[in-house]
């Protein structure tokens, strides 16, 4: 209630109280005057209308020199006004209502002064000989040849008509007041509803002012309050067009950064940090300063230089690695934009790169030189039998340089994302099947039990053949060549949306700390052993790729002298 006594529809509402209660009351006023002057005046008619009814009788009386008395008392009750007979000079000769004998002079009254003037006199006025007010009608009488006899004076009291008037005025008062309360309410009503629709534009304007401006303003009520609530609607829908595109952007520029691999950071001139991508956050944490982030006095230094060189780069050691950091004053004397390129990641990579050259120099060079050694002694060789050895010799270290190069044509179109391996549905039933027979004849010749397992329903795969072909030819030949005894378990599972392919063996396992290598090129757990068998190094790190290139996932399990179990699960639809 307080709260809206202080609105804009209490003020209305109270200017409309305050302009009805004085129309109506004016009016009233107006009405009652109006009625009393035309009662007054219907009074004042009838008092001269029975003045001048009364005068031939008065006039005949008084030519034969009558008592008026008796006749005055007899005609003043029902006529009910008071008569008075007024002789010339003002002694009072009859009167209905008042002895004459005890009554003063009344020629100086006004009705009588009037009436000897104008033929007719009127006056209200209070008698002091009944002690009332009373309105006075006086004429005067004149014999046949016009000589003043006297003055004939009628009165009726005023009290009875404004009596019977109250009655009247009481009615009207009330219907006043009846129209009173309903134009206030009809006001209340009006004023509250504006004020409410006010109230509501109020609420919804203050709801945009605070960032909401998917608020809308009913578009309802008075048409001056609909246009407001239309701009309104408008503004708002312009400025939320406006901030979606500028979020829009900020999120574009966010998502921007976070993908960097590279750290960004913007700070002011005391260091504080402004902004910082997840990158640099992942790396060293969430901190208000930079120089508690990175604890470095060479950064120091570079932040100092860039305010007056405006860009600097330089590399940087930090106790989370080298960066060379490229520092450049975005808002010149306070703001400062500092990129961090990992350059250990590059030179990791370099690294990576020499030892793949490396290796790859290693391995050609190994069976090059073998073959070559056999040459030379197959010239020496004097029996067939020699010769017949030393060319199979040379054909199996020939067939490991031609598996080497494969297998690197292969991993290298993998790894640059060839567009050689289209994806097409897949009958990996066949593929299975040939594989697995090509895995039990393998596992017969090394002395191995090889057992294929199914479980659910089969279904094709979209995906490349030759790849999945490739993926588990490597897995079952990996198994193989590193279980001296014991045997081989091939096991697959449609489940859901889904395949599971699971390679299982009895072989001599990986220690604990080699297992998240043995997915790198040329990573061997046994050189020896993997040369005696004729691995490459590169069988698993093939698997991963191509696991990769189907969208699925690798899972190993390895427990050193016990075995090795490898799950690789890929979705029917990659």
């Amino acid at each position: 209630m307080r709260e809206w006594m202080g609105s804009l529809g209490a003020r209305i509402f109270l200017a409309f109280a305050l302009l009805i209660s004085m129309s109506l009351a004016i009016t009233y006023f107006n009405v009652v005057k109006d009625v009393e002057r035309f009662h007054l005046a219907h009074t004042e008619d009838s008092l001269t209308q029975k003045a001048r009814m009364l005068r031939p009788f008065i006039r005949q009386l008084l030519e034969e020199g009558k008592d008026l008395q008796p006749w005055v008392l007899a005609m003043g009750k029902p006529s009910g006004v008071r008569i008075t007979v007024i002789l010339p000079g003002g002694k009072v000769a009859a009167d209905s209502e008042h002895d004459p004998a005890t009554m003063e002079s009344h020629w100086s009254r006004p009705e009588v002064q009037m009436a000897l003037k104008r033929g007719l006199g009127m006056s209200q006025r209070y008698s002091t000989t009944l002690g009332r007010k009373l309105l006075y009608a006086a004429v005067p009488v004149k014999d046949m040849e016009g000589r003043l006899l006297g003055v004939l004076r009628v009165a009726y009291p005023l009290a009875p008509v404004k009596e019977a008037l109250h009655p009247l005025f009481r009615r009207l008062l009330l219907e006043n007041l009846l129209l009173v309360l309903l134009a206030l309410s009809l006001a209340l009503l009006f004023s509250r509803y504006v004020s409410s629709q006010l109230k509501t534009v109020a609420d919804c304007t203050q709801a945009m002012a605070q960032g909401d401006l998917t608020t809308r303003v009913p578009e309802t009520g008075v048409r001056e309050l609909k246009i407001l609530a239309r701009s309104l609607n408008s503004m708002a829908a312009s400025l939320q067009e406006l901030f979606k595109a500028r979020e829009d952007e900020r999120q574009k520029m966010n998502l921007l950064l976070s993908s960097m691999p590279d750290l960004v950071v913007v700070t002011d001139r005391k260091g504080t940090i402004l902004f910082a991508n997840q990158a640099f956050f992942r790396l060293f944490g969430k901190e208000e300063k930079l120089w508690r982030a990175l604890r470095t006095p060479r950064l120091a230094e570079l932040f100092t230089r860039v305010w007056e060189e405006k860009k600097v780069k330089e590399e940087v050691s930090t106790p989370r690695g080298t960066f060379e950091v490229t520092a450049i004053e975005m808002v010149p004397g306070k703001e400062a934009l500092l990129l961090f390129h990992d350059v250990e990641e590059r030179k990791r990579l370099e690294k990576m790169k020499t030892d793949f050259v490396a290796n790859v120099s290693h391995e050609l060079k190994t069976p090059l030189t073998v073959v070559k050694g056999y040459l030379e002694t197959l010239e020496m060789a004097k029996s067939p039998e020699e010769r017949e050895a030393f060319i199979k010799k040379m054909e199996k270290h020939i067939q490991r340089l031609i598996s080497l190069v494969s297998d690197l044509l292969l991993l290298s179109s993998l790894e640059e994302g060839d567009t050689l391996y289209s994806r097409a549905p897949v009958d990996m039933e066949a593929i299975l099947e040939k594989t697995a027979q090509w895995a039990e004849q393998a596992s017969r010749d090394k002395g191995l039990t090889f057992s294929f397992q199914k479980r659910g329903t089969p279904r094709p795969i979209i995906g490349s053949p030759y790849l999945l072909e490739q993926l588990l030819i490597n897995l079952l030949d990996n198994a193989i060549k590193y279980t001296p005894q014991g045997k081989v378990t091939l096991s697959v599972d449609y489940r859901g949306e889904e395949v599971s392919i699971n390679v299982e063996d009895t072989g001599i396992g990986i220690p604990h700390d080699k297992q998240d290598r043995v997915f790198e090129r040329f990573y061997r757990v046994d050189p020896s052993r993997s040369r005696e068998s004729g691995g490459t190094g590169l069988g698993l790190s093939i698997v991963k790729h191509i696991v990769g290139f189907h969208q699925g996932k690798l899972m190993l399990k390895s427990r050193e002298g016990e075995g090795t179990s490898i799950t690789v699960t890929i979705p029917l639809e990659s």
